[in-house]
């Protein structure tokens, strides 16, 4: 299966993925491919293989959307301190 072939709807639920190893067993228990789910979803692979294995701190850029997207992070449009702006 190529990226090509994935549903763009193809997302991890945030309320049941807490950690990278939640997360490597939801593509497992899915068949996805991590690679093609990276690129469906306009991530490098690698960014999405360093932030699974914890080598990111995903703090900021591509790292951080992808834990986002993974539900490892919270999204700022779910609320907190800085979804949003002062004034």
């Amino acid at each position: 299966m190529s990226h090509r072939d994935l549903p763009a709807n193809v997302t991890f639920d945030p309320t049941s993925v807490r950690t990278a190893a939640d997360a490597i067993s939801q593509f497992r228990e899915r068949g996805l491919v991590i690679k093609d789910w990276a690129a469906s979803h306009g991530f490098h692979h690698e960014v999405v293989y360093a932030v699974l294995a914890g080598r990111s701190k995903c703090l900021r850029g591509q790292s951080h959307r992808v834990a986002v997207a993974l539900g490892l992070k919270p999204s700022l449009d779910q609320g907190g301190p800085m979804s949003t702006p002062p004034g």
